[in-house]
């Protein structure tokens, strides 16, 4: 009875992490675009998340797996409760993705190559505007300890004097624009980077 309720909690609390997802409105849809023609929009496509958020999923009904044949089998093989901190790290990858999914649908970064000034349009913030080689004090990065189906989630924070932005890998890994590979490069030719490695690599 126990396992069964337990197997009920978990299917509950994967349909609305699934919910919030999937049905969650574009909200950069609700930020006004309003940028001069030079400027090229920082993203990636419908299509890259459609994938990453595929392959996600795949490593969370893994953990699923994985955990309730713990939890049904653990009782004669003790040993089997060894790979439930493994379950419940690949079930925690959903959350990492809607965490990420969730910050580059609620700004718009916007990048001139030939000024390397930049434009963050936020949902419930001020415009930011700085340049990307003189503004910054600091930059740091966030990352995963593995890769999750290629996929490496992490992201990185340019601190200015009052303000901290965030840029996930996913725009990294998966923008196609020149200027998106301009930007980082740029980004990453900063003269110090910290990186921290996290197992949950949450914005």
């Amino acid at each position: 009875m126990k396992i069964l309720l337990i197997i009920a909690l978990c299917a509950i609390l994967f349909y609305f992490l699934s919910r919030r997802l999937f049905l969650r409105k574009d909200a950069g849809g609700l930020i006004k675009s309003a940028k001069p023609n030079s400027y090229t929009h920082l993203d990636t496509s419908p299509q890259i998340l459609a994938r990453v958020t595929r392959n996600t999923l795949w490593t969370v009904g893994i953990g699923i797996g994985l955990f309730f044949l713990v939890l049904i089998l653990g009782m004669k093989i003790k040993i089997l409760w060894i790979a439930l901190p493994l379950s419940l790290y690949l079930i925690g990858q959903l959350i990492v993705l809607t965490n990420h999914v969730k910050t580059v649908r609620n700004q718009r970064i916007y990048f001139d190559p030939t000024t390397d000034n930049v434009i963050v349009q936020y949902i419930q913030q001020e415009t930011l505007y700085f340049n990307l080689l003189n503004d910054p004090i600091g930059v740091s990065e966030v990352k995963s300890v593995q890769k999750n189906r290629g996929t490496l989630f992490g992201y990185y924070k340019i601190r200015l004097r009052r303000q901290t932005v965030i840029v996930p890998y996913l725009i990294e890994q998966h923008g196609s624009s020149r200027a998106n590979s301009i930007f980082f490069e740029r980004l990453r030719s900063f003269r110090h980077i910290e990186v921290e490695t996290r197992l949950f690599p949450i914005i």
